[in-house]
């Protein structure tokens, strides 16, 4: 009887020991399959923390040129207004040039017609001049005559 009592208790305890080390066992497997998935977990975590990254950093990239673009742009803008103003300004020097020229020409043709008036003046004060000078003499020859027939 007590045989028989202690085979049983006997049983008991390697049932016990068997139970303990299937509940260890599953403990053990869980304890792995919640590291495994923490792993896990920390991995997608850090890949959507790098994609977020990656994007925050392609979005900066785009921002940073499209902002060169506009700074070009801009640029562009300033540069063609600039030559436009050029532009402007040489056709109003060369117009102002051109007025200039066109009033020394008209300048040059007036003094040129007022040199020929003077000329000819000089020319008409000279022929009188002379044609009073012979009418002159015609009228001394005129009147030595005279005295010489008087006489």
């Amino acid at each position: 009887w007590a045989a028989a009592d202690q085979a049983a208790a006997d049983q008991a305890a390697v049932e016990w020991a068997a139970a303990e080390w299937a509940a260890v066992e599953r403990a053990a497997v869980e304890w792995a399959a919640a590291e495994r998935a923490a792993v896990e977990r920390v991995a997608v975590e850090r890949a959507a923390a790098e994609r977020a990254a990656a994007e925050r950093a392609a979005a900066e990239r785009v921002a940073v040129e499209r902002a060169a673009v506009e700074r070009v742009a801009v640029e562009r803008a300033a540069v063609e207004r600039v030559a436009v103003e050029w532009a402007a300004a040489e056709r109003v020097a060369a117009e102002r040039a051109a007025a200039e020229r066109a009033a020394a020409e008209r300048a040059a043709v007036e003094r040129a017609a007022v040199e020929r008036v003077a000329v000819e003046r000089a020319a008409m004060e000279r022929a009188a001049v002379q044609r009073a000078a012979v009418e002159r003499a015609a009228m001394e020859r005129a009147a030595v005559e005279r005295a010489a027939v008087e006489r």
